[in-house]
């Protein structure tokens, strides 16, 4: 979409940063230009529940496009768990929507001084009060964006009480029960006093080369309906891989200590579906 998002919550200023090709061209997108924009800072010096920790939201070139499993958006930023580079990603329709309102991404500084909420919709950003949503569940505070909003084709991305209350392991929710739940990116969001992220719009996703596009997109297609493994994931989500994980040795028992147990195979996906 050639843009990204900047947001600095201490002086409520918005502006948009267009994305140099080349620079775009060497990171890709995704967690990789989250990246770059984070090394732009002094990382060792950074707190990351501080308000110079920056929260970067960052989408891939494919997200938006017909090209399946490609519609996850990266979070990104200095881990309150770990102190070091934290990293996130969320499925649902949250990615797509973002690109669908005019953004590639987001970049978020600095500390509101009162609980707000961000809407980005049809390519226009807003910072809103969030007062009323404060101590709201992750389920209620969507339902509530987007009734404020007057529409349910809008994706949320918000942050329950855990992440209010700074626990370095929150997780910041949208669709409902999609989760970008690692490195406690929540509390970052918390930290921040942002609330929640509302985005959708109407914009397409620009293709170089579309026929290109379609064919790849196909022979994906195809392959999908003949692969077992694809086909478990798409009936049972991730725990669908888990017999073929415990086959592998590729299931983290005991932080890696182990990757194989027998009685895993009870809380297969495929058996619990």
């Amino acid at each position: 979409m050639g843009r990204i998002l900047c947001v600095d919550l201490s002086s409520e200023e918005l502006r948009d940063e267009p994305l140099d090709p080349e620079f775009v061209r060497d990171y890709m997108g995704g967690s990789g230009l989250a990246a770059a924009f984070l090394a732009r800072e002094d990382i060792a010096a950074i707190d990351p529940l501080g308000p110079g920790n920056p929260l970067v939201w960052m989408t891939g070139p494919l997200v938006g496009t017909a090209m399946p499993s490609a519609g996850r958006i990266s979070v990104c930023a200095i881990s309150p768990l770990t102190g070091i580079w934290g990293e996130a990603n969320t499925g649902g329709s949250l990615g797509p929507r973002l690109r669908f309102a005019g953004y590639d991404g987001i970049v978020v500084t600095g500390r509101a001084e009162r609980p707000v909420w961000l809407s980005i919709i049809d390519g226009t950003a807003t910072l809103h009060e969030a007062d009323e949503l404060r101590g709201l569940d992750t389920y209620a505070t969507q339902d509530s964006v987007r009734e404020r909003l007057a529409s349910n084709q809008v994706s949320v991305a918000c942050i329950g009480e855990a992440g209010e209350r700074g626990v370095r392991y929150a997780s910041i929710m949208n669709d409902h029960g999609r989760a970008a739940g690692r490195c406690g990116l929540g509390a970052v969001m918390g930290s921040k006093n942002l609330k929640a992220l509302a985005v959708a719009g109407r914009a397409e996703v620009p293709v170089a080369d579309s026929k290109t596009l379609s064919d790849v997109v196909k022979a994906v297609l195809q392959h999908t309906e003949e692969d077992i493994a694809a086909q478990a994931i798409w009936m049972a989500g991730t725990p669908g891989c888990l017999d073929m994980a415990l086959m592998y040795g590729d299931l983290p028992i005991r932080s890696f200590g182990q990757g194989e147990r027998a009685e895993a195979g009870n809380l297969s996906g495929v058996r619990l579906t």
